[in-house]
């Protein structure tokens, strides 16, 4: 029998090394789905001689493979340009709309921008919302609506209109949404994010002795410090600078650890500089992005993980450290509380400032060896992702089959 085929249209490329927690999730839809759906990708290339503009190429995620279409080119994944992707990528699929109309069952979309441009088509229409938008209004927010907020809520209840099926990882994003367009409420619903659970495991004591000497000696690592390590964008939401500023505070009571950064963006260079004029420049270590594999062996390694966002949906990259039963320390934001049990996996900061910050990290240094393990790997227990997605995939289904006329 013929799949079910859903077309996902939002600037990611599967096969490249791009932060950032939407592209792991769209990667991971393909990755899990069952064999009656295929999922196709209108998105970006990093590496045009592998994935070519305007042309269909086939990513092999593991599992299964996902067929993508880039319709806009992007150098530097971690980097913002002067024209924003989204107004690039737009553009994109003006350019190549003809083509991207044909051959498939369900639209999906990650933002509302795309969705815009196919509001006419008569095909079921699903959408992911990985915040809640509300954060536009967010002094700390460095999404392009915050200049515009007003005319993104007036977009968005354009879109979501127009939406058969609609997901927000964040319930407080679900009951806004419900609030602005009431007459879509039954549609909107609340999913959590998963973890890929057969990347991301943890490491006994014998190959986590292994992978921390090989990982020292690869990327100049002082292995008897404690490495605390973030995996993410280098940009205000994340907040990586309030980071920074705790690490100071506990090199400076006499804490001997590494901070180990992965990822990149527009703040990496700021971050560069104060961790010099801070003095400790060796105590902070830029490890630029990594692919999933590489990420997973420096969590097993690692002894805390640490997430100092100003806002969140529902983090993946938390789920993905937990799961390698790496403890953690969080800001309060998102759908956090839902896996990190402070006194039990890791420590959550009592407010969003350097000094609050700095002691849930000395807090859960304190403890790690009690936090590390299997606290943490079962808080990520229902959080697999054939127990989270299975009404994801059988929502495409009715929406297929309805396509169909069936």
């Amino acid at each position: 029998m013929k799949p079910h085929v859903i077309r996902t249209f939002y600037p990611a490329d599967p096969a490249g090394v791009v932060p950032g927690g939407v592209d792991t999730f769209i990667r991971g839809l393909a990755k899990w789905a069952p064999d009656d759906l295929a999922f196709e990708l209108v998105g970006m290339s990093t590496d045009t001689a592998a994935r070519p503009l305007g042309r269909w190429t086939e990513c092999d995620l593991g599992r299964r493979a996902l067929r993508c279409f880039p319709v806009v080119r992007v150098a530097s994944a971690g980097q913002r340009t002067r024209v924003p992707l989204s107004l690039r990528y737009v553009s994109g699929l003006l350019a190549h709309g003809r083509a991207l109309r044909r051959g498939f069952d369900v639209f999906e979309f990650h933002r509302i921008e795309p969705a815009l441009l196919f509001l006419a088509d008569p095909r079921p229409k699903n959408a992911f919302f990985h915040q809640d938008m509300g954060v536009i209004r967010h002094q700390a927010a460095d999404i392009l609506w915050r200049r515009l907020p007003s005319l993104y809520f007036r977009l968005e209840r354009r879109v979501v209109r127009a939406l058969d099926s609609g997901w927000c990882v964040r319930e407080e994003g679900v009951r806004a949404m419900r609030e602005r367009t009431p007459e879509k409420a039954q549609v909107l619903r609340f999913v959590p994010t998963w973890v890929d659970d057969e990347t991301f495991v943890p490491a006994d004591d014998a190959a986590r002795a292994a992978l921390r000497a090989e990982l020292a000696a690869a990327d100049g690592l002082d292995p008897a410090a404690a490495w605390v390590v973030t995996v993410g964008r280098l940009d205000r939401q994340k907040d990586p600078l309030l980071m920074l500023h705790a690490v100071a505070r506990l090199a400076a009571a006499g804490q001997r650890l590494q901070w180990l950064v992965v990822g990149d963006g527009v703040l990496r260079a700021e971050l560069e500089r104060g961790a010099a004029q801070a003095g400790i420049g060796d105590r902070v270590v830029f490890l630029g992005m990594r692919p999933p594999a590489a990420i997973a062996r420096i969590l097993a390694a690692s002894d805390l993980y640490a997430l100092s966002s100003a806002y969140e949906g529902m983090p993946m990259a938390l789920l993905e450290a937990l799961s390698c039963g790496l403890p953690a320390v969080s800001t309060p934001v998102g759908e956090v509380a839902r896996v990190l049990r402070p006194g039990v996996n890791g420590e959550l900061c009592e407010a969003h400032t350097p000094e609050a910050l700095a002691q849930a990290l000395a807090r859960a240094l304190e403890r790690r060896e009690h936090y590390r393990g299997a606290p943490a790997v079962a808080a990520v227990q229902a959080y697999r992702p054939a127990r989270v997605l299975e009404p994801v995939y059988e929502g495409y289904r009715r929406l297929a089959r309805r396509s169909a006329g069936g």
